[in-house]
């Protein structure tokens, strides 16, 4: 299998919904795709970029399955928090890469908004699904109302 960007991000990314952010490390990423951890810097310059490369794939995911005529932010964004939920401690890695590398690593939904709502509104959907993923990762059940006290939030977020 060639090495190339997607299939070093389709590589971590699996790495990180199986085993998790602790075990997403460049050697063991580079273990998985049969490499020595050098070439992976011939596509990725460090981890940091690494996770902006993984932040860009699920907000790209997120804008692909959103539908192609939705210009409502509710949903848009309710469909960033879906793609979010399939991957592992993926908050915590749109965290690192959006303080890193700013807006670039968001879907187009929240890219587009004003800077001052658009922080409120990250601030409050990273950090709600970081809580969702830590409670499902400490083997405790997910608030029977996670979906609705989300929505109501960012209807309050949004003026709705």
């Amino acid at each position: 299998m060639a090495l190339t960007v997607d299939t070093v991000a389709d590589t971590a990314l699996r790495i990180l919904s199986d085993f998790g952010l602790g075990d997403l490390t460049m050697r063991r990423l580079a273990r998985e795709l049969g490499v020595q951890p050098s070439a992976l810097y011939w596509h990725v310059a460090d981890k940091q970029s690494l996770f902006v490369l993984l932040a860009e794939r699920i907000s790209a995911e997120a804008e692909a399955a959103a539908r192609p005529a939705e210009t409502d932010h509710s949903a848009r964004i309710l469909t960033f928090r879906e793609v979010l939920l399939r991957y592992r401690e993926s908050a915590e890695i749109v965290i690192l890469a959006y303080s890193v590398s700013g807006a670039q690593v968001l879907p187009a939904g929240l890219r587009e908004l004003e800077p001052g709502l658009r922080e409120q509104i990250v601030a409050f959907v990273l950090g709600a699904v970081a809580v969702e993923q830590s409670r499902a990762m400490l083997a405790r059940a997910p608030e029977p109302t996670a979906a609705q006290s989300f929505r109501a939030g960012l209807d309050a977020l949004l003026g709705a």
